[in-house]
Order: C-alpha cells, then structure tokens, then sequence
C-alpha cells in the first residue's frame, strides 16, 4: 500500500488524463423536479392549506344564489313571397339576433315584467341580482337567465320577461303594416309633387330656349365652326408666305422681284436664286433668263424692255467699236438704255406697292375670319350648355320616375305581406323553481382553491430554488467551480449524542457513512494525474460545513488500510478535534510553534492502530503569525518523513487569514462544502484566495448530501439494500459535523 501512495514519478510515463464524462443525459428529468418539490414540501402544502381556508371563509360568508332559465322560439312563415322571405332572412342571419336580445332587456319589456310580478323596488332589490338574455348558438332560441336569492322569484322574473316580450312583438307585428302604408304613401306623394314641378321646369325650359332641334343646330355651328377655322389657316398661311418673302426680296435682283411679285414665285425658289447669284454661277444670265429656267413666263411689259436692252447694248458695243462716246448714235443708245431701266424701276416700286397691299388684305381677312369664328364658337358654346341642361333636367326626372315605380311596388309588396304573418315569437321553454342554488359551488371552489394554492405553491418553491445559489449537486463542482468532485458524504439521519456520533470508529463499518469516507480515501490514493503527497490540508470557505468530521474519518479511513497517519488540529483559534477521540488540547500546534515542545512531545495515540493526533494546544491571539513562523515549515517537514499521512484540520479560509498560508505550505489542499448551504460565490472566493496563495487545490468533497431526495442520483438508493443505514435527527446546529 505504501509502494502504491509513494509511487516514483521517472518522468517517462504520462500523467493519466481523467476518463471523460459521460454526455449528459437529454430530455426532461422528471426526478430532478419532483426533487425540488419535495424539498420544500411544507412551502406547497402551507399555500395548498392557505388557499383551502381562504375559501372556505368566503365560501361561509357567501349568500346562495339561484338561477332559472327560459327560452323564446323565433319562427318564420312559410307563406311569404320569394323576395319578401329572401329579404327576411338576411336580416336574420345579419344582427337580427343582437336586435331581439336589446328589446327584451329594454326599458320597455323590463318594466312590463316588473309590473307583472307586482312588487315595489325595494323588495324587487332584495330577491333580484342579474339577468342575461343570450341567443343560443346558430339557432333561433333565446334565453332569458334570472339569477336572484329565492328560487320562486327567479322563475316568475323569467316567465314575466318572457311574457312581456311576446305582448310587446306582438303589439309591434300589428302596427308595422299600417305603419309602412302610411310612410310610403307620403313619400309616393312627395315624389308626385316633385316630378309634376320638373315637368313644368322642362316644359319652360324648351319654350323659353328653343330646345326643339337643338342637337341638329349644335351640328351646324360645330360644321361652321370647322370651315372657317380652315379657311382662317388658309389666310394665315398666304400672309405667312408673304412675310417670310419679305427678308428675301430686299436681297434678290430686280428680276427675281419683278418675277416674284407677279408670278408668286414661292421663298424656296427666290432663296435658289439668290443662292445662285451668291455662288457666282453665270452672272450674265442673271435676268429674265435665269427666271425662264425656273419656269417663269416672261411679262410683255419689262420683258419688252429687257429684250430691247439687250438689243441696244450689242449696239452700244458695236458702236464703241466704231465711234467714241460723244458719237450721236452712242449717246441716242445710252440715252434709250437709261429710259428702259427707268421704266423697269416704275414697275418695280408698282410690283412691291401690290404686295404690301397684298399683305395687308390677307391680314384683314384673317382678322375678319377670326372672329367670325370667335362669334359662331360662342353660339356653339350656348347651344351646348343649353342642351346639356335639357339632358339634366331629363335625367332627374327620369330618377324621380324610377323611385316613385319602386315605391309604387313596394306599396302592392306591403298590401300583399299585410295579410301575412311574416314573424311569431312563443315561449319555448317556461323557467322551473331551480331546486338548488348555483352559488356558493363547494365542490367546484375548493377544486379551484386547491389548484391555485397548488400553482402559487409551485410558483414559489421554483422561485426560491431559482434564488438559492448554494452548491447541491456533485456536478456543480466540476462546471462552475473548475474542481474535481473527488466524493459525497450522504447526510446522516441517526440521533447524534456528542461530537464523536459521527466519527466512523463508533459506526458500522458496513454503514454507507463509513464507505462514503472510504470512497474519498480512494480518490487520493487513485489519482488520475499520479502525484504523491504526504500533508493534505482541509478546509472549507465558511465555518459548519463538516471539515473537522472529514479530517476525523478521512485519517481514521488511512490508518485503517495500514497507513501510518498524523491528524494535526492546526485551528488554533476553535479546534475541537480532540473531542472525537476524547482526548485534551491542552499541549499542542500552539507549543511547537513557540518552541516550547518538540512533536514528540505532543503526539497523542487515539486507540486506532496506525493513528496519532496532535491537538491544538492553548489558544492564542496571534495564530497567524505564528503559522508564519520557520518552525511551521519544519514541523512539516519531520512529520512527512516520519508519516505517511499527514492531515490538517485547518480553520475556514474565509473567516481567518491563517488558513491560506497553512493551504501553501502544504502538499494538497481538499475543500470541504456543505451541500445546499453554502453559497457558490462564497466557495468561488474561497478558491481564488487559496490558488493566489499558491495552494494545490486538488478537488473537493460534497457533505450533507440527500441522496434519498436528490433525484438525479437516485440509484444512491443500493445503499438500503445493502442495509447501510446513516438516519440522525440535527438536533444541535453546532455539532462537530459542522466544524
């Protein structure tokens, strides 16, 4: 066994990994929540109990109450005609229904049925209390509910309303025809007198305006209107062209004028000759010739004159040739050359004299065929007012001619349907004396009361598991606080009678508390990293969470398997390990650290084979710095080369200081935590103080645990049958199990 603690680590051999964890299981777990529940049984059952009593103190303060119903039938007759029985029924199915169920509660109905039963407000207040009248659903039926504090008045209000709802349709059926007569007569007569009234409109209309032919007199001035707006484009066109001429005319020659003006030679064949002069094409041919290629026939009267220029200038050439210029014949042809162009220039001006005269007729015309125009457009424009008005006044008479044929109709419909019952109501059900109230329900109540309690009583117990941060499960060590669950301590239900009831020397060895610590002590032999370590502190993060009795047990279970171990109390403030093995602390820690005592000195055998003790010693006020002394260091030190075990009971690492530097010096450190008590963040803290201090926090072990309410762990229960019983009732809260 000792080989097996001391293993050598050569460095060769890896450290074994942990095997991994199997998946977590998928699904809802039933047990875990019925767990939850029965945790805090006495919460749901004091809310289940709360609710009960609450209703049954109303249910005793409740007054009975009655109810009774009757029910109204809604027929149709048979006999009404197709379109009279089809509007009928789409008033039925529509909120014919909503429309009945308003009259009967009514002021009118109601107080035909008070007046039935005969009683005075008051005593009507005392028996009465609601009333609900409701069609039945896709059905004709309606019910009358009277709900009120005697059974015999309950069921007279019902009949009393219903009755009273028959009387009134019936009185309504009656005069409904009559009524329907008189109202359509005077809208037929209304009508009547308004359509007399247009056809005197419309007669007046057409002798005061002519009406007759108006459509073929609206054709005339519209083909007036047509014509003359062509003839004032045509107008517009001609005094266009002449102005667009205008321009080109002061640039042309005398001929191209004289051509153009004469013969209404068009812009575009003025701007070609002129567009022909420019290019210097043939300038000797720029006269009459030039306008005989483009088709203008010459005029006898400068034509004439043209042709005899030529002809005296071939003489005036061939004088030249001859004589000088004061000749006779020379001065006779030059004298008749100049009275030739004299008389083109006459006919010139004569020519442009016409086409400003001609400009400005065509601008009169245009002008005089504008507003001929502008006057028949206006005719036109009254003529179709006037016509569209006729149609108007047609029209409305027209529409009046129609309403007053419907209304006509409808009147022969009414005289028809007067002889026909188009609706009955009879009572279909007449409301009975009820034979027993409908409130208080005592069943149905406290069925209700029950469930809400229930709901408000599991409300609350998730609500508080939901708050309570507290470490309750094996696996909570492991993903929220990093550390390895290295064992559980199942709580114990046995009476305890002093601090060494639960030191497993005393107890069945057989018993599931004493294998619970046997289990641990095989987590620290059977490490998976295969580290060897002699000193093993432990501690816990808050005081009561069962440290003192794990070190007691955790070094009775060593020195059982043959392991020479060494429980060292170095609580110097409150150890209380000694009274598990009845022994004193009187001489302890407390004088080896002052030097007063040698570790020989002070060990104490405890009566188990392989076990010693060493107890605190007197209390002191400075345990910390004596912990911090070299002779800690060295005590240590001698321990673990004379034992193979050497455990230290250490005080909570949150409440003294001391308990961290023990942790440091120290081969391994086991946190001890109190299942359900202690609070997560208290743990978490616990742990950084004692991994900032350089402890070896090698795992920690989870005390207290219910392994028969927990129910994810429900196969625990192999412990009953192999008879382990761990029964106590916690009578004294500061027990050494909470040490």
């Amino acid at each position: 066994m000792r080989d097996m603690i001391q293993r050598p680590d050569t460095g060769n051999t890896p450290p074994r990994n942990p095997a991994p964890a199997a998946d977590a299981p998928k699904g809802i777990d039933i047990r875990k929540y019925f767990y939850i529940i029965t945790k805090r049984l006495w919460l749901l059952l004091l809310c289940f109990m709360t609710a009960i009593v609450v209703m049954l103190v109303m249910m005793a303060r409740q007054i009975p109450e009655y109810q009774t119903t009757a029910k109204l039938h809604l027929r149709r007759s048979v006999g009404i005609p197709a379109n009279l029985q089809q509007q009928d029924m789409q008033a039925i199915l529509g909120d014919y229904a909503q429309t009945q169920r308003n009259i009967i509660i009514g002021r009118d109905v109601i107080g035909r049925a008070r007046a039935r039963l005969g009683l005075t407000p008051d005593e009507f207040a005392k028996r009465y209390r609601s009333l609900s009248v409701q069609p039945v659903w896709q059905t004709a039926i309606m019910s009358i509910s009277v709900t009120g504090l005697e059974p015999a008045f309950c069921a007279d209000y019902a009949n009393a309303i219903a009755e009273a709802y028959v009387e009134y349709k019936a009185e309504e059926l009656s005069g409904t025809s009559q009524n329907t007569v008189v109202v359509l007569s005077e809208q037929a007569n209304r009508l009547a007198e308004e359509i007399a009234r247009l056809e005197n409109d419309v007669l007046l209309f057409v002798r005061e305006n002519s009406v007759v032919g108006i459509r073929e007199r609206g054709n005339v001035a519209a083909t007036l209107l047509a014509n003359l707006s062509k003839q004032a484009a045509e107008y517009r066109t001609q005094r266009m062209l002449l102005e667009a001429q205008q321009p080109l005319l002061a640039q042309a020659t005398d001929e191209v004028v004289l051509a153009t003006l004469e013969y209404g030679l068009t812009a575009a064949s003025v701007a070609s000759l002129m567009q022909d002069e420019m290019d210097g094409e043939v300038v000797e041919d720029s006269g009459a010739e030039r306008l005989m290629d483009h088709g203008v026939v010459a005029r006898p009267q400068w034509n004439d004159l043209k042709r005899e220029n030529a002809v005296l200038e071939a003489r005036l050439l061939s004088y030249r040739k001859k004589y000088k210029d004061a000749h006779p014949l020379i001065q006779e042809t030059l004298r008749r050359l100049q009275q030739n162009e004299e008389a083109i220039k006459v006919e010139i001006q004569f020519s442009l004299k016409q086409y400003y005269s001609q400009l400005e007729a065509l601008n009169i015309k245009e002008k005089a065929a504008a507003r001929v125009e502008q006057q028949w457009e206006e005719q036109a424009l009254e003529i179709d007012r006037k016509q569209k008005e006729y149609e108007n006044l047609q029209r409305n008479l027209s529409r009046l001619q129609r309403l007053y044929d419907l209304i006509f109709n409808r009147l022969q419909e009414v005289d028809i349907s007067a002889e026909i019952q188009q609706e009955s109501v009879r009572i279909f059900e007449r409301a009975l004396v009820p034979g027993g109230p409908i409130k208080p329900r005592n069943l149905q109540s406290l069925f209700l009361a029950a469930m809400i309690g229930l709901g408000i009583g599991v409300g609350l117990v998730f609500l508080l598991e939901f708050m309570d941060d507290s470490i309750r499960h094996p696996e909570e060590i492991d993903h929220m606080l990093g550390l390895a669950c290295l064992g559980l301590v199942p709580r114990a239900f046995w009476k305890q009678d002093g601090d060494d009831a639960y030191w497993i020397g005393k107890l069945d060895p057989s018993s599931g508390f004493a294998e619970a610590y046997r289990n641990i002590r095989s987590s620290l032999l059977l490490r998976p990293d295969g580290q060897s370590f002699r000193t093993l502190t432990i501690t816990s993060s808050v005081p009561k969470e069962g440290k003192t009795t794990t070190s007691a047990n955790l070094a009775t279970c060593f020195a059982q398997a043959g392991q020479r171990v060494l429980l060292v109390d170095v609580d110097l403030r409150r150890g209380t390990v000694h009274h598990f093995f009845g022994l004193h602390a009187g001489s302890g820690m407390t004088e080896i650290l002052q030097g007063q005592a040698t570790m020989d000195q002070v060990v104490q055998p405890t009566g188990v084979p392989g076990l010693d003790f060493i107890g605190t010693g007197l209390f002191v006020d400075n345990p910390a710095e004596m912990i911090l002394r070299p002779a800690m260091k060295e005590f240590l030190e001698l321990a673990a080369s004379q034992y193979d075990w050497v455990i230290l009971d250490a005080p909570p690492v949150l409440a003294v200081s001391e308990s961290t530097v023990i942790a440091s010096l120290t081969d391994a450190v086991l946190l001890t935590i109190w299942s359900g008590r202690t609070s997560r963040k208290l743990v978490q803290a616990a742990i950084h103080q004692l991994r900032t201090r350089g402890a070896n926090l090698i795992g920690a072990i989870l005390n207290n645990l219910d392994l028969t309410r927990l129910g994810n762990y429900g196969s625990y229960g192999y412990y009953h049958f192999y008879d382990y019983d761990y029964r106590y009732e916690e009578e004294n809260p500061s027990d050494g199990s909470g040490a």
